[in-house]
């Protein structure tokens, strides 16, 4: 082992969901950690993959009329599609239904049975199907619902297998003692360590009515439970029982991201496996909170659930990692909000980070032909700005080995927002001007386009594709992310003399607001299933205002063209108590047979006006979409639903 491994793992996703905001922001935080370790010198294993076993998937192949392999096939690729989307950077993809898995999990569960940590039993309690776990402190009181998801539990009774956990608890008790940061955060740590003190119950492991499982090797009536199943996978991955290299380099330092719901699993029921099997805990396991969004909790029903398809579709990868991360404390709860989001990439990225960039290229080309240039002597201003972004690049460094992220993004925007203001300090426009000042215009240009260069370093984990975006038009050599950041220092730039090369476009263009507003509330209304609002709406009108309208019940008795007019029919119409003539511009879109005897609603007490030298006394009422005299224009006339005597009002 040396401190230069890294081994991080996402939980692995049950196929019975679509990926949703979840999904994707532990795979992004699991992944710019990777990423992070990996430019910090690391060598790196990055493990995601999905949960596959267990009732609901089968519950979920048998309606559809389909195996639980081929449903599970199906599903599991939705979770590989999400990787690429989101930009996530994993060297391995596991999933339970794999036969190097059921080879590890059998060779495990036989293990332990041997050495009699696993003995045969009967099982009687509380079951939360939704959550496959069985929840023996429901025993404990009268309200029978799942400490997770809160839904009702189910009794059961059967033969099972039994891990002893009882028999562990102590020795993790004091693993957790000796290891605080073992378990983050803080407050997870504090839970745990509670109930480890509260006494532990062997844990069942085992199912008899579940048949979509792992068999138990040499008693395959049991399927092994899929949460002892689901949490091998660790090891497989790792190489247990097949890779003693990869074991002795990854393990002793393993790293759990998982969401706070699932880390009794994660801090209780897995280490006990491993101290049982010889192995140490995990180095850390790492609880994130859960998304709201704009203040509510998701769900289908409310159709409020963030889809990361969606979201990258609108803003790129880039914008959805650094918003996830930049938005929220890690290991806290947040609240998604796409407006939020928005004002994000106009602040952050546009204002402050695409500004520095777009005007230090530009000054480069102009002032000095695109070659970055050498510094000349540092004034206390210069050595001041240089200070500050080393400081900000230690403390990014302090805060991502942390996990803090959204600290980490704090100091490097502390470092971009204090070169825009040394550009304004230093106004360079005005030393370009003056000859005599081209040492001092140098000094400037070459520190602007270092901390350019220190910032795409920062950058790279978290936004890979704009830090490459940067690192091109600073006219760097090498990719990014196979920087390191021990190798780097201040003012290796003017040495370098790059030619840089500004890109097409802005970095990230400005979004208008007005606009967009009325995007999201167009694209809002359609998954409810409903129109965009077509605006030209009229000023409101008061009841007396409407009641002034004398709308009637009419008949077409008879429909001709109006001479010398491409669209004016002459309506004679049957109103029951008198007859009438209207024009009307409905030509384009009914024949004159289609028209007469058809009943419609008419404006009565409309003033008379003459159209092409016919008298039109009234005017008739229709609905229309598509753009006016386009193709796409329709029209449909309004007319009563039930058969009602002529001139009836229209109220």
């Amino acid at each position: 082992m040396t401190e230069k491994n890294f081994y991080i793992t996402t939980p692995i996703y049950y196929v019975n969901d679509v990926p949703h905001i979840g999904h994707a922001y532990t795979t992004i935080a699991a992944d710019v950690m990777a990423r992070y370790k990996r430019m910090d010198g690391c060598d790196v294993f990055f493990l995601t993959g999905t949960d596959e076993h267990g009732q609901k998937v089968s519950e979920s192949a048998a309606k559809k009329g389909m195996t639980p392999q081929q449903l599970t096939d199906e599903l599991a690729q939705n979770f590989r599609d999400l990787l690429p989307l989101i930009d996530a950077s994993n060297d391995d993809f596991i999933r339970t239904t794999e036969a190097r898995h059921v080879k590890v999990v059998q060779q495990i569960f036989k293990k332990l049975l041997d050495q009699g940590d696993i003995y045969k039993g009967t099982y009687k309690g509380w079951y939360c199907v939704p959550c496959e776990t069985y929840v023996p402190e429901a025993s404990q009181g009268e309200n029978h619902t799942c400490p997770d998801c809160h839904r009702p539990l189910k009794e059961m009774e059967e033969e099972s297998y039994f891990l002893r956990t009882s028999a562990y608890a102590d020795q993790l008790l004091k693993f957790y003692e000796e290891h605080p940061d073992a378990i983050k955060p803080k407050v997870r740590y504090n839970e745990v360590v509670s109930f480890l003190r509260m006494g532990m119950k062997d844990q069942s492991i085992s199912r008899t009515s579940v048949p979509w499982g792992i068999p138990v090797p040499g008693d395959e009536k049991h399927t092994i439970y899929v949460w002892f199943d689901a949490l091998v996978n660790y090891l497989t991955a790792c190489g247990y029982g097949s890779d003693e290299a990869k074991m002795k380099k990854f393990w002793p330092v393993v790293n759990h991201l998982v969401g706070k719901d699932i880390i009794r699993f994660h801090c209780i029921v897995w280490p006990i496996m491993l101290l049982a099997l010889g192995l140490t805990p995990p180095a850390c396991v790492y609880s994130h909170g859960w998304w709201t969004r704009d203040g509510e909790k998701m769900s289908k029903s409310k159709g409020n659930v963030v889809d990361p398809h969606e979201m990258v579709a609108l803003y790129g990868s880039d914008v959805f990692r650094y918003f996830l991360l930049r938005q929220v404390t890690f290991g806290l709860d947040g609240d998604f909000s796409e407006l939020a989001l928005v004002q994000r990439v106009n602040s952050d990225l546009a204002n402050d980070l695409g500004n520095l960039l777009s005007r230090t290229v530009t000054m480069i080309e102009k002032y000095r032909g695109g070659t970055v240039p050498a510094p000349a002597a540092l004034e206390p201003l210069d050595a001041e700005v240089r200070d500050q972004a080393l400081n900000a690049f230690a403390e990014y460094r302090a805060f991502m080995d942390n996990y803090q992220f959204d600290d980490a993004l704090k100091a490097l925007w502390s470092m971009i927002g204090r070169a825009n203001k040394y550009i304004d300090e230093t106004m360079p426009w005005k030393l370009g001007k003056d000859e005599s000042l081209a040492a001092r215009l140098d000094t400037v240009l070459a520190t602007l386009a270092e901390e350019l260069k220190l910032a795409a370093l920062m950058l790279a984990p978290v936004m890979p594709k704009t830090a490459v975006k940067i690192w091109a038009q600073l006219g760097l050599n090498g990719d990014v992310k196979d920087q390191r950041f021990g190798d780097y220092r201040w003012g290796g730039m003017g040495e370098e003399r790059p030619t840089v090369r500004r890109g097409e476009g802005v970095l990230y263009p400005r979004i208008d607001l007005d606009e967009w507003k009325k995007q999201a509330e167009a694209r809002a209304n359609a998954k409810k299933g409903l129109a965009a609002d077509p605006g030209e709406h009229e000023p409101e009108i008061s009841i007396d205002d409407f009641a002034k309208i004398e709308l009637r019940v009419a008949q077409i008795v008879r429909a001709e063209p109006v001479p010398k007019s491409r669209s004016l029919y002459k309506l004679d119409l049957d109103l029951g108590y008198e007859k009438r003539v209207i024009v009307s511009s409905i030509k384009d879109f009914y024949t004159p047979e289609e028209l007469e005897g058809r009943r419609i609603v008419v404006v009565a007490n409309l003033k008379p006006a003459k159209m092409c030298g016919v008298m039109s006394n009234g005017m008739l009422l229709a609905a229309g979409s598509g753009a006016p005299h386009t193709p796409e224009e329709k029209l449909s006339l309004l007319a009563p639903v039930e058969d009602i005597p002529l001139g009836s009002r229209v109220h």
